[in-house]
C-alpha cells in the first residue's frame, strides 16, 4: 500500500514539475521576442542573432518536452498552438545573413 502511494506521489510531483518548466519557457519565449524586436529598433546585430538562437532552442526545448509529458489533450493543443505561433514569429524576426 505505501508503495502504491509513494508512485502516487512521485507521479505527481514530475507532472507539477513539468507543468512548471513548461510555464517557465514559454515565459522566456515571449521575453526573449520582446528583447529580439527591442534589439532591432536599436539595430543591435549581435543581440539579434544571440536572441534568434537562444529562441530557437528554447521553442525546440518546449516541443520536446511537451511531446513527453504526461498532459491532457487540450493542454496538448494549447502547447503545439503556442509553439507553431512563435516558430511563426521566429521566422518573422529573423535576419538575413
Amino acid at each position: 500500500m505505501n508503495k502504491i502511494i509513494f508512485q502516487y506521489v512521485l507521479r505527481e510531483i514530475m507532472r507539477r514539475s513539468v507543468h512548471e518548466d513548461i510555464k517557465n519557457l514559454e515565459t522566456e519565449i515571449v521575453q526573449t521576442e520582446n528583447k529580439i524586436i527591442e534589439y532591432l529598433r536599436t539595430g543591435y546585430e549581435g543581440g539579434i542573432k544571440t536572441s534568434l538562437h537562444r529562441l530557437d532552442l528554447d521553442l525546440k526545448y518546449l516541443s520536446i518536452l511537451a511531446n513527453g509529458a504526461p498532459i491532457d489533450k487540450n493542454e496538448d493543443r494549447k502547447i503545439m498552438d503556442f509553439l507553431r505561433i512563435h516558430y511563426d514569429y521566429m521566422r518573422k524576426l529573423s535576419v538575413p545573413a
